[in-house]
C-alpha cells in the first residue's frame, strides 16, 4: 500500500523517511516542523528535475573541474620545489585520461563501439607514457596494452550480451563469471608469452574449471524461475 507525505501529499515509496519535496518526516503528522531547510529543498527539487543527459553534464563538469585543478596544483608545486617537471608527470598523464574517459562517457554513451575504441587508445597511450617515463622498460607495449586489449574486448562482448538479453537476473552473474574466468586465461597467456615467449596456462584454467558450474548453475536458476522476476524481487532488495 502506498503512503503519502503528510504535509504536501507526494507519494512516498516504502523505505522514504523524508518527503523528497517538502522535506517532512514520512511517519510525523503536518503540524511538525521538517528538519530539512529550503534552500537545500530547492536545490534537490531542482535537480531532481534535471534529465539524466544533464545530470551526466553536470557530473562531467564537476569531474573535470576537480581533474584540472588536481593538474595545475600538482604541476605548480613541483615547479616550485624542483624548478623542472619531475613527479608531477604521472599525475598529470593519469589526470588527463581520466578526463577523456570521463568526457566519453559523457557524451559517447551511446556510440558503444567509438567510446571503447578511443577509450582503450586513451588508456594505451597512459600505459606507453609511463614506461616512457620509467626510461623504456618495455612492459607498456609487450604485457599492458595485450592485456588492456583483451579487457575492452571482453567488457565490449559484456555489454553487447547485456543489451541483447529480454530478462536479466542471474544470467548477467553468469556471464560475469565466464567472462573473468576468459580474463584469467589471457591474462596468464599474455604474462607467460612475455616471460617465456611461449603460451602456457595453469591457475587460469582452474578458474575456469571453478566458474563453469557457478555460470551453470545461475543459468539454471534464471531459465527456471518465472517469467519477470528479477534480482532485486528476488532478494527483497
Amino acid at each position: 500500500m502506498m503512503s503519502y507525505c503528510k504535509k504536501c501529499g507526494v507519494e512516498l515509496d516504502e523505505n522514504m523517511v523524508f518527503c523528497p519535496l517538502c522535506g517532512h518526516p514520512a511517519n510525523e503528522e503536518a503540524d511538525k516542523e521538517p528538519i530539512k531547510d529550503h534552500a537545500e529543498l530547492e536545490l534537490y527539487a531542482h535537480y531532481e528535475k534535471l534529465t539524466k543527459s544533464q545530470k551526466r553534464k553536470i557530473f562531467w563538469e564537476l569531474s573535470g573541474l576537480i581533474l584540472l585543478s588536481g593538474i595545475i596544483v600538482t604541476f605548480i608545486i613541483d615547479l616550485i620545489i624542483n624548478q623542472c617537471i619531475t613527479w608531477s608527470k604521472y599525475s598529470i598523464t593519469i589526470s588527463l585520461v581520466l578526463l577523456v574517459n570521463t568526457t566519453l562517457i559523457t557524451f559517447l554513451r551511446n556510440r558503444l563501439f567509438l567510446l571503447s575504441t578511443i577509450s582503450f587508445l586513451s588508456t594505451s597511450a597512459l600505459l606507453v607514457l609511463l614506461d616512457w617515463y620509467n626510461m623504456n622498460i618495455g612492459w607498456g607495449i609487450r604485457l599492458g596494452i595485450p592485456v588492456l586489449f583483451s579487457f575492452y574486448v571482453l567488457l565490449l562482448l559484456f555489454v553487447i550480451i547485456t543489451k541483447s538479453l529480454k530478462r536479466k537476473g542471474f544470467n548477467l552473474l553468469a556471464y560475469v563469471f565466464i567472462i573473468i574466468g576468459v580474463f584469467s586465461m589471457c591474462i596468464e597467456g599474455i604474462i607467460a608469452f612475455y616471460a617465456d615467449q611461449a603460451i602456457t596456462l595453469h591457475w587460469s584454467v582452474i578458474v575456469m574449471v571453478c566458474v563453469l558450474p557457478i555460470s551453470a548453475i545461475l543459468m539454471f536458476m534464471h531459465y527456471r524461475l518465472k517469467k519477470g522476476i528479477d534480482l532485486k524481487r528476488f532478494f527483497h532488495i
